[in-house]
């Protein structure tokens, strides 16, 4: 049993270890800072699964006499198919059911397990196919197909990946029991259904042998597997189930003034494949400085969500706006006063160089405030918003800070003019406000 079915379960078995090695989604996170109205591109792998999420697989056979061979070697590897998909998929359900032909036949379709979550019931299901006459050489797949996919009692799960796994050594009547082709494709396309097909040499006159199986399988988006031996059916079911289109596509949600966009849309690839995204991240004009704002990109396998298919974005949005500085006249050190400037120009715009220092930012809200002496390279500071100075202009002495008096923070000695800066929390500097005393500017 082993040998038969060894080389699609190591082709399994390698996708899923290097799926569990490697996150889902590359990178899974992006973390950044943009300014408003700024972008930034991502390269984004999806790593699909070697079999698709949450899978409902059905195991539909031909029963008639020919396929006796193919039958029980199906029979004697279903478990170990059964396993192989729950290792990769632990939410994975199984059924069975059979067709003959209504021609002759008292059951020319039998659901003989719905969907369900135990592999024992699965497998009894599968043992319960019995050999009975095909009439002549089409059988009644059609109608099989029809009925999986349009009957309840089928049990397909809502949100699940659902799969038909079919073999066969015979086309089939069209119509079959009063359904034809096109409606059952039409069927199984509003379900969602996908259908491997595998074709069994040695018997009737081919399952594909008028395309019926070529049809299906396209319009399904399924997998039309070489013809099998007998002894090769199980190793073709599993190494269809693995080989499984996976449509990948997106959707984002992100916090106001934040987006997200993929190109493509949406990649088709072959599951246990990689599918690659070009990502723009976009901090909008009017996103609030200073924010940090957050996205989640889920992305969907064939239209359903799957665990660990998601990611997580987060960006500070920059302060790019300047802070103001301001430096206006202030009381002198009783507090009683406001002095004014003189009537002679050159007494300065405040001749008893008392000011109040102060600065605003549209973030921080108290950036810190720096005294530069345009006369020297001395620079004093920093110091907060309503600080409060006595300006002395002193050509030729020594740059000094000493505490002021009374209502006066502080008493600053330059050579030339003050010249007043605020920085913000984000390094941003403001534009020089000036602070004149006597003697007035050269």
């Amino acid at each position: 049993m082993f040998r038969r079915i060894s080389a699609a379960l190591i082709s399994i078995l390698m996708l899923t270890s290097a799926s569990a090695l490697a996150a889902p989604v590359d990178p899974p996170t992006v973390t950044d800072s943009l300014d408003p109205g700024e972008s930034l591109t991502v390269a984004k792998t999806v790593h699909t699964p070697a079999i698709p999420p949450r899978p409902d697989i059905m195991f539909l056979a031909d029963t008639t006499f020919s396929m006796n061979a193919a039958l029980g070697n199906v029979k004697t590897n279903a478990t170990s198919i059964m396993n192989t998909v729950r290792l990769a998929q632990a939410d994975s359900q199984f059924g069975a059911a059979n067709y003959q032909d209504f021609n002759c036949d008292p059951a020319p379709y039998t659901l003989n397990q719905a969907i369900t979550a135990s592999i024992p019931a699965a497998q009894a299901g599968i043992n319960a196919w019995t050999l009975g006459n095909g009439c002549d050489t089409p059988e009644a797949q059609v109608n099989a197909l029809y009925q999986l996919a349009t009957s309840p009692a089928t049990g397909w799960r809502t949100g699940s990946t659902r799969i038909i796994a079919w073999f066969g050594d015979a086309t089939g009547h069209d119509p079959s029991n009063g359904h034809t082709l096109l409606q059952a494709i039409a069927a199984l396309q509003a379900e969602h259904i996908a259908v491997i097909a595998v074709p069994v040499s040695g018997g009737g006159d081919g399952l594909d042998n008028t395309g019926q199986a070529t049809a299906v399988t396209t319009a399904t988006g399924g997998v039309l597997l070489p013809a099998a031996t007998p002894a090769q059916v199980s190793n073709a079911i599993l190494t269809g189930l693995s080989n499984l289109p996976v449509t990948v596509t997106w959707t984002a949600s992100c916090d106001a003034g934040l987006s997200a966009t993929l190109s493509p849309a949406s990649v088709t690839v072959t599951s246990g494949t990689d599918a690659s995204f070009t990502e723009t991240i976009t901090v909008a004009s009017s996103a609030t400085q200073g924010a940090t704002l957050h996205c989640t990109v889920q992305f969907l396998l064939n239209g359903q969500p799957a665990t660990g298919f998601t990611e997580s974005i987060t960006i500070g949005v920059n302060d790019v706006t300047l802070p103001k500085a301001m430096c206006e006249a202030t009381n002198n050190p009783s507090g009683n006063n406001v002095p004014t400037a003189g009537a002679n120009p050159k007494s300065g715009q405040n001749p008893d160089g008392f000011y109040v220092l102060s600065a605003s930012d549209n973030v921080t809200g108290s950036p810190r405030i720096f005294v530069r002496d345009s006369g020297s390279s001395f620079v004093a500071g920093p110091y907060t918003s309503g600080t409060t100075i006595k300006l002395v202009q002193a050509p030729g002495a020594t740059p000094n800070v000493k505490p002021g008096a009374g209502v006066i923070d502080w008493k600053i000695t330059l050579n030339g003019d003050a010249i007043i800066t605020a920085v913000d929390g984000s390094g941003n500097i403001s534009a020089a406000a000036t602070c004149n005393v006597p003697p007035p500017p050269k």
